[in-house]
């Protein structure tokens, strides 16, 4: 058995860490909020924004490679850049399944 006095050590340590906990779990909501509130928000502009810049370089990497004008930059990159901005939609749909939480 132990004596009492190692066992009120416990608890205060316990009683400690569970105020820690509570406080950062406050901090989270307090910032999680407001960050899910302005992302929601921006959400359709964000996709239309990617989605467009998807689009766009496709077309441009299209138009660059049937005119015999030199392009500005190769067409595998162009190609890259709207996959990577297709990609980037469902990682913001990420962020803000993860902020509802």
């Amino acid at each position: 058995m132990k004596p009492a006095t190692e066992r009120v050590a416990v608890e205060d340590g316990s009683i400690i860490a569970d105020l820690l906990r509570a406080a950062l779990l406050f901090i989270w909501l307090i910032i999680r909020v407001p960050m899910l509130v302005v992302l929601a928000f921006l959400e359709p502009f964000v996709r239309l924004l990617l989605s467009g810049i998807a689009v766009l370089s496709v077309l441009a990497g299209l138009v660059y490679k049937g005119s015999s004008v030199p392009p500005p930059i190769p067409f595998w990159v162009t190609l890259c850049i709207a996959v990577g901005c297709l990609m980037l939609i469902p990682v913001y749909h990420g962020l803000l399944r993860l902020l509802s939480r």
